[in-house]
């Protein structure tokens, strides 16, 4: 399944967080083999797409909060 950035918009912050954690291990995974070197294409996609997963859960942690302060 490919996850585009409406559907990660649409999920829950708890399926964001495991889906932030997959990327930050393979990430983990790849800095540690060495593939980051070898394969810098693959290294650099999956950093970015943890970078986008944590840019998705800032803005939808900072609605919830939001949201907690309204007051109408």
């Amino acid at each position: 399944m490919q996850l585009t950035t409406k559907k990660l918009k649409k999920l829950s912050l708890t399926e964001l967080t495991k889906i932030a954690d997959q990327f930050a291990t393979k990430l983990q995974w790849l800095h540690s083999t060495g593939k980051n070197e070898t394969e810098p294409e693959k290294y650099k996609r999956v950093a970015l797409e943890l970078y986008h997963v944590a840019q998705i859960i800032e803005e939808k942690e900072a609605l919830k909060s939001n949201k907690k302060f309204k007051y109408n």
